[in-house]
């Protein structure tokens, strides 16, 4: 009988400076507690071997994200790597995933993470304009990106993904238009593309609720959003999720991972897992946990086996929801046999009106036994979510 896998998500929650945007779990730091750092992750692993809920079970990717995982060195992701697989198999060529700073364009560097196991790099770049990224708050150049992607296919990391923000203050069409043109440019095999959104507590929220900070106009955005993946498709991309494009069989299977619902171990401050109970093939319940988010809380917390911050369970109806939620975010749709299979009831018997009403207004089209978001449905997904919880 075969064993089904997991991935597991290492969160490095360190930076050298922290963009005004973000509101992730990160902390910026003059220099990463590399060892202590290393040495809690590992006692963290040493813990989840004991949980039998992944005990003999493969790892089907991994994903160093942060954070800025590249402040850790190659030897401490090889020694990272090493004790997952002491504990877990390794599928035969799984999707191993760093998440880079361009400004590190080394290739001795990025040689030792291929040495280390890594096999698919994904690098934070943003934009190729010097004003966006210094407004950004990041600390490379746009001739950084270009050395860093080229560094890392040269190592023989041939798998590379660049990461751009649009809709960013003042920006224009042709500006994006020269984005997406440089990204193209450069030996990659995917790329994510994101809409700037302003989170409270940032300090770009600050700045905007004093006045000082505002964002192009939703038209402008939104056509934005309808002409990204027209050019990309162009270069030969794919649009396979609503922010990301791929090269053909190179889309991210890590973040597969995650909309198709499968199991994954989060270690790391901050990093969240989630476990699926299920009967056969259906999904009844689901266990959702997080580590501590304070480092110096975390790596205490990692020797003593006690890293779990806060947990909780999932029912049918949530599992329901999220399947149904991420199948609208891939471009494939939600499949209603999977959907029956999956719950052992038809899509329709809970939403059938709002589904109805959704394709009526032009948000859903139905396609051959699945449920897809229209362009217009794309540029107004939040509204579509709210409409189906």
């Amino acid at each position: 009988m075969s064993v089904t896998p997991f991935s597991l998500y290492v969160h490095i929650p360190f930076c050298s400076q922290k963009c005004p945007y973000c509101d992730f779990n990160t902390y910026a730091v003059p220099r990463a507690p590399e060892e202590a750092y290393v040495a809690a992750l590992q006692a963290e692993l040493r813990t989840a071997a004991c949980d039998s809920r992944f005990a003999g079970r493969p790892i089907q990717s991994v994903f160093f994200g942060g954070g800025t995982p590249s402040l850790i060195s190659p030897d401490g992701i090889r020694r990272i790597v090493e004790s997952a697989c002491s504990i877990y198999p390794l599928q035969v060529g799984a999707e191993v995933t760093l998440e880079a700073n361009p400004s590190e364009p080394s290739q001795e560097r990025y040689e030792g993470y291929r040495a280390a196991g890594i096999n698919r790099v994904s690098f934070g770049v943003q934009s190729f304009d010097e004003r966006r990224l210094s407004l950004l708050g990041r600390d490379h150049t746009p001739d950084d990106a270009r050395r860093a992607v080229t560094a890392a296919v040269a190592a023989g990391i041939e798998n590379v993904s660049v990461d751009i923000i649009f809709g960013t203050p003042g920006q224009a069409l042709d500006e994006l238009k020269g984005d997406i043109s440089s990204a193209c440019s450069l030996p990659i095999t995917h790329i994510s593309t994101y809409s700037l959104t302003i989170e409270p507590g940032t300090p770009f929220y600050q700045r905007q609720e004093r006045g000082l900070l505002s964002l192009p106009p939703e038209d402008t955005v939104a056509e934005m959003l309808s002409l990204i993946p027209k050019l990309l498709s162009e270069k030969g991309f794919s649009r396979y999720e609503i922010s990301n494009y791929a090269k053909p069989g190179l889309e991210s299977f890590h973040n597969r991972a995650y909309w198709l619902g499968d199991d994954y171990l989060g270690i790391g401050a901050g990093a969240h897992s989630c476990v699926t109970q299920r009967e056969g093939p259906r999904r009844v319940s689901a266990e959702r946990w997080s580590t501590y988010a304070l480092p110096t809380t975390y790596m205490e917390r990692a020797h003593s086996g006690d890293t779990v911050s806060w947990r909780e369970s999932l029912g049918r109806e949530a599992l329901m929801f999220e399947f149904f939620y991420l199948g609208l975010r891939r471009a494939a749709g939600v499949s209603r046999e999977q959907f029956r299979l999956t719950f052992g009831e038809e899509i329709g018997e809970r939403h059938a009106r709002t589904i109805a009403e959704l394709v009526a207004d032009g948000f859903i089209i139905e396609r051959e036994g699945f449920l897809v978001l229209s362009e217009r449905g794309i540029a107004l997904s939040d509204s579509v979510y709210e409409r189906l919880a």
